[in-house]
């Protein structure tokens, strides 16, 4: 008497079995949309930039209906393990294993550089400094040669406990800068993005994203002995988030006051906010990359994307550039720290396509919203 090992059909099945099935057609098609999310531009076809933002929670979900299958012995279970075999190139630009990595070879000549958005140093929070302390000192722990910053806030008059530019300058050594900002509060607080490098920079642009402030991309062009790179540090369009809308994603960003009451959570509003986002970043990162295809130099660029590495945004730069998480990265490359989104990466160190690097690290802190991410660059003899 042959043993069926696994059955076929579902007609057999029972009303809870179909239902399941049914079920794990819907998401497998969730699945294979969320693949296209990178291709499709959001200024055409928005909601597919939406599967691929919920592309995480998707793919979990098929995990757990194939499993579900093939403990049930039903080859139903093989169009989904097909389905995930087929998005490695996806699954890889979340979660890496490379153990050895470290190992690597290493040119004489390399630097260390880093990103970190550092939501204005917790200016509103922690008035006394006392973060950005804690950050200073976690950047002489990590000890990079070059750092960009987002949400970098500045203190003009040079009178309160916000002059970063100047402990950047001379406590840590470095030396060379380069400012640019969109915005301040009329205390001469100012906002933007800043290039601080132990090399000299010799040239500098700021690439100006019109009506999506505070978004803004600078480059800065840096001498390293002989070599020259071209450094850009963007921060693309943000959602704009309240206090409400934050907490629902598991962040105390935006807090209110006692005095203050607390915005009603808006599904339909926070749903504009990311479409519009989306459609924002989707011009700003082409207008990045025509600066970046006519770049004299090499090219590394640090960015706080605000957006996934399975979307359209991600792909126009890694077409590009190398992500060296994808080939030096250890585990979740998770920059958030939102107790809902903790794998998601949100910041991104490129390079160029002729250089290679290895120790990619996600630095674990709670100084910032974010995590701070280093790569060391191997650079030409």
């Amino acid at each position: 008497m042959r043993v069926k090992i696994f059955k076929l059909g579902i007609k057999s099945m029972s009303i809870r079995g179909k239902l399941i099935a049914y079920l794990t057609i819907l998401f497998n098609f969730l699945l294979f949309f969320s693949y296209l999310a990178f291709l499709a531009d959001p200024t055409k076809a928005v909601w597919i930039a939406f599967t691929g933002l919920a592309y995480p929670i998707i793919l979990l979900i098929n995990i757990c209906l194939c499993l579900v299958w093939l403990i049930k012995r039903k080859l139903f279970f093989l169009p989904t393990l097909l389905l995930i075999i087929a998005g490695m190139y996806h699954h890889s630009r979340f979660f890496q294993l490379n153990p050895f990595s470290k190992f690597r070879t290493e040119n004489e000549k390399s630097i260390k550089v880093m990103s970190f958005n550092v939501t204005n140093f917790d200016l509103y929070n922690n008035w006394e400094g006392k973060t950005k302390e804690r950050i200073f000192n976690h950047i002489k722990e990590v000890q990079p040669d070059i750092i960009c910053f987002q949400e970098y806030v500045y203190d003009k008059s040079k009178k309160d406990r916000f002059s970063t530019r100047e402990v950047l300058n001379k406590d840590l050594g470095y030396k060379y800068f380069h400012e640019e900002f969109t915005q301040n509060n009329g205390r001469n607080h100012f906002f933007g993005v800043a290039t601080f490098s132990k090399y000299p920079v010799i040239s500098k642009h700021n690439i100006k994203h019109v009506k999506s402030e505070p978004a803004q991309c600078i480059w800065s062009d840096i001498v390293i002995d002989n070599d020259t790179l071209r450094v850009f540090n963007a921060y693309f369009s943000g959602l704009g988030l309240n206090h409400t809308e934050y907490k629902a994603l598991g962040s105390n960003r935006n807090p209110i006051y006692s005095h203050m009451k607390a915005p009603i959570f808006n599904f339909l509003q926070f749903f504009k906010k990311i479409k519009k986002a989306y459609r924002k970043r989707s011009k700003e990162v082409k207008t990045t990359v025509s600066f970046i295809k006519k770049s004299p130099y090499k090219v590394v660029l640090c960015a706080d994307m605000n957006d996934t590495p399975i979307s359209y945004s991600y792909n126009k730069l890694d077409k590009h550039l190398k992500d060296p998480f994808t080939y030096s990265g250890f585990g979740f490359g998770g920059t958030l720290n939102f107790k809902y989104l903790f794998a998601l990466r949100s910041d991104y160190i490129w390079h160029d396509k002729k250089l290679t690097s290895k120790n990619y690290t996600t630095h674990e802190s709670e100084l910032s919203d974010h995590k701070s991410i280093s790569v060391k660059i191997n650079l030409p003899d």
